[in-house]
């Protein structure tokens, strides 16, 4: 299987996206993919905008997610060379935290192709590479995602050996990239604010350690210029996390997001249902839990 889709990954970009024109036919006016999820999180998040506006970001959507299916499989072949060609990186912050010995936390979203961002970082930065990743259900697509995202150096670390990985890098320069819009498992730690006029549970792991090891934490962005063709630059989120405010740097990730996501709507992965958790289910949860406990003493 990956035999057959390396084949296809050495196809030239006109023919992969002639392709993604398919997948966005076959995904978008035959199947409908996650389309009520779609539209859901549309209507919410745009409470000002027309139905007319809002199927005009659907339609993009559904484009820029097909070219991002396509370019993420181009990565099992394409050369490096190539890949910064169609990927301009700014990396003026991160050399500047080179040269003065410090790592760093890097937070970013689902948002233009954020597998392109990684893998054309990788050796831009000045600082080593590392990544933080949520260990996929299916072991085929799994190691197939191990595969294109350590392709050109990045060091992966799962979710769960985060922490214990994060130890054995004490000494080391490091930029850790996290991407950190997704809606938390539940009992992880979570914040709750408002993210695109919604009530959003937040993980807020990023910042317990970047505060609790005081590591300095940017901003990844991603615009992208034209189809299969980026440009990435960093802001600094905070230089001093252990006397940040609580939740502070979350916040500031959490507007910084939203910035890009309303510069360019149909960027962002709105398949995603981001919104799934209610404060008020998980409060009724609580009650419920702590009665079942206390009928039980």
């Amino acid at each position: 299987m990956v035999f057959l889709l390396s084949l296809i990954s050495y196809l030239p970009f006109h023919a992969l996206y002639l392709f993604s024109d398919f997948l966005f036919f076959v995904s978008y006016y035959v199947i409908g993919y996650r389309r009520d999820v779609v539209r859901k999180n549309l209507v919410n998040s745009f409470p000002g905008k027309s139905i007319s506006e809002l199927r005009t970001i659907e339609r993009k959507f559904y484009r820029n997610l097909a070219d991002t299916s396509v370019e993420t499989l181009k990565l099992l072949t394409i050369s490096e060379k190539e890949l910064l060609e169609r990927v301009k990186i700014d990396n003026s912050l991160t050399m500047e935290y080179y040269r003065n010995g410090w790592s760093a936390f890097g937070m970013t979203s689902h948002f233009c192709n954020w597998e392109w961002f990684l893998v054309a970082c990788s050796n831009q930065l000045g600082l080593k590479l590392h990544a933080v990743y949520q260990k996929l259900r299916n072991s085929f697509f799994n190691k197939l995602m191990i595969q294109i995202r350590s392709r050109f150096g990045v060091v992966l670390h799962e979710k769960n050996e985060v922490i214990k990985d994060l130890i054995k890098l004490k000494g080391e320069l490091f930029l850790m990239s996290m991407v950190a819009d997704q809606s938390p498992f539940s009992g992880e730690n979570k914040y709750w604010t408002t993210f695109l006029n919604q009530e959003a549970a937040v993980y807020s792991g990023s910042e317990v350690l970047a505060r609790r090891m005081d590591i300095k934490v940017m901003y990844a962005s991603m615009k992208r210029v034209k189809r299969g063709y980026y440009e990435v630059y960093f802001k600094e989120i905070d230089a001093s996390p252990k006397t940040s405010i609580e939740h502070e740097i979350t916040e500031k990730f959490i507007s910084l997001a939203e910035e890009d996501i309303l510069q360019d709507p149909s960027s962002y992965l709105w398949s995603h249902d981001r919104w799934k958790h209610k404060k008020l289910v998980v409060l009724r949860n609580k009650i419920k839990g702590a009665k079942t406990f206390a009928d039980n003493l």
